[in-house]
């Protein structure tokens, strides 16, 4: 599985295409010295819009349930932050299993 990941302003998303299934790593958020890493959930369709790098998860295949975010960006307007948190190779590995 080469994994799908998009950085929003408060998390790295994860997207497992070839199982339809999504978790988040949450930024600024230990416990005992490790990210906090969301369980994996089914999503049914992943859309992005590239001039608002906003993206949308479908929950349901009716798409009548879903989350929407933002990619976080340089001079990131949603949140006015400069820079985004880096995962390392380990932490990003540990997240996909």
């Amino acid at each position: 599985m080469l994994p799908l990941v998009f950085e929003s302003c408060n998390a790295t998303w994860i997207f497992d295409t070839d199982a339809m299934r999504f978790r988040r790593v949450l930024k600024g958020i230990e416990v005992e010295g490790h990210a906090v890493v969301t369980e994996w959930r089914p999503f049914y369709g992943l859309e992005f819009d590239e001039t608002s790098e906003t993206f949308r998860v479908l929950l349901n295949a009716e798409g009548t349930k879903l989350i929407q975010s933002w990619r976080h960006t340089h001079d990131c307007t949603q949140c006015g932050g400069h820079v985004t948190a880096e995962l390392s190779l380990e932490e990003l590995q540990a997240a996909i299993v």
